[in-house]
């Protein structure tokens, strides 16, 4: 083309505007969900919300109610999507965790594929990585978890605070974690939430539905008849609570997949989750997963109050517990379960080949030095950037002195102790030991 037709820009500058511009629009559309959960960057999440419904949200944050936001995250940007409050003691309208649904006003929109996650305020831990460096130990020990990041979250162009951004346990992560048949929406699995309502430890409640249906929340399958939802449930409890002793691992066996159930168990006790399935308070913040072959398996969620007391026994609060305190009587059950813990020993404290630091002390560390920056700027965090400081050098004591002195328990439980005599007393010395070999 002759330039002296050209009418507009020069055709050079017009092709290096369009380069520019695929490459931006290249760049965002190349962004997956692994870029998104990157817990190796420091992510940067922009919320835009009429600023009454922010403050409305705000003011009346023990609700459920939607607000409709735009969101955007690495030139990628989502419209309509819904916001609303979460979380459970951690409510607030200071500081409010979100919910974030990409769908629930436009059916089928998504966002990376996703449709839905947390931005999770951690308002109860002031260090914002004990949930997420429990879940990448769930995730070494090959059990499903969810995905987690760190993020500066803006509304409204103001910087909201230092977050974490959780994956959502819900159909997609079904999909991502045990296929595309497993999340079928007629023919697939039912994962349910487990609901804290009182001190509950297993026992079996009888032959009415209702009272595992206030228990246990469906995720997936929630219009399928109460009785294809609950019985297997129901049935699965009863039989914990009432099958033989010669006949407990087969019979529930056949509901539970038990030695994953141990593998669990291990990995919690290991990061001394302190309201978890052996709870301070009964069982709390699990989600269940019942395959369509009928097996049944636990998801962890809300982990920010694991790392907790260094020196807890790895048999705390067993004996409450009827599926825990009957498994461990099940000699094929209690060695997968000491074997799960020496796993998670021996993943602690691998070291990198130019750190001799073991992983848990590298993962801490890593973490809290990426956060730093945002939780210096938090202008709402609930805690002093000393406390921060204090709790982070806790953390990495809990990492340094953990796995020696839960080897030391596995050891003593090995040679022979009694499921119910505590194996802690005769390691507390290996607790001082590990400190001065770090030192």
């Amino acid at each position: 083309m002759s330039e002296r037709f050209w009418i507009g820009p020069r055709p050079g500058l017009l092709v290096g505007v369009l380069v520019l511009w695929c490459a931006g629009a290249n760049a965002a559309f190349a962004q997956t969900q692994d870029d998104f959960f990157d817990d190796a960057v420091l992510q940067e999440v922009r919320i835009v919300i009429s600023s009454r419904d922010w403050q409305t949200l705000k003011a009346h944050s023990e609700e459920n109610t939607y607000y409709p936001a735009s969101l955007t995250w690495s030139g990628v940007t989502v419209r309509n999507i819904g916001i609303r409050s979460r979380g459970g003691a951690t409510r607030n309208g200071i500081k409010p965790g979100l919910r974030v649904d990409i769908n629930h006003y436009i059916t089928n929109q998504e966002f990376l594929g996703l449709k839905a996650f947390a931005l999770d305020n951690m308002y109860s831990d002031s260090s914002l990585v004990r949930e997420s460096v429990t879940m990448k130990m769930f995730e070494k020990m090959k059990l499903p978890a969810s995905r987690e990041s760190h993020a500066r979250v803006y509304v409204n162009n103001e910087y909201a605070g230092a977050y974490v951004i959780i994956e959502a346990i819900d159909r997609t992560f079904v999909e991502r974690m045990f296929g595309a048949e497993e999340a079928n929406v007629e023919r697939g699995g039912y994962l349910f939430e487990y609901q804290w309502t009182s001190p509950y430890y297993l026992e079996y409640l009888g032959p009415g539905l209702e009272a595992y249906a206030a228990l246990f929340k469906p995720q997936t399958r929630d219009t399928d008849s109460i009785v294809n939802i609950y019985a297997p449930i129901e049935e699965m409890i009863r039989t914990i609570n009432e099958s033989s002793d010669d006949d407990f691992a087969a019979a529930v066996g056949k509901h539970l997949d038990l030695r994953l159930f141990m593998k669990y168990l291990a990995t919690e006790t290991f990061m001394v989750e302190w309201d978890g399935l052996v709870g301070f308070a009964g069982m709390n913040n699990f989600n269940l997963y019942r395959s369509r072959s009928g097996l049944s398996q636990l998801i962890p969620k809300d982990k920010d109050a694991s790392l907790a007391n260094l020196d807890d026994s790895v048999i705390l609060r067993f004996d409450s517990n009827v599926l825990v305190r009957r498994a461990m009587l099940v000699p094929a059950l209690r060695e997968a379960y000491l074997e799960a813990l020496r796993q998670c020993v021996v993943l602690a404290g691998e070291p990198a080949s130019d750190d001799p630091r073991g992983w848990l002390e590298r993962e801490v560390a890593r973490q809290t030095t990426l956060v730093t920056p945002a939780i210096a700027d938090d202008p709402v965090f609930p805690y002093s950037f000393d406390e921060f400081l204090s709790v982070t050098e806790s953390l990495i004591e809990f990492a340094q002195r953990r796995a020696p002195y839960v080897d030391c328990q596995a050891t003593q439980m090995d040679d022979g102790l009694d499921v119910d005599v505590d194996p802690s007393a005769a390691c507390l010395s290996v607790i001082g030991e590990a400190t001065s070999k770090a030192k």
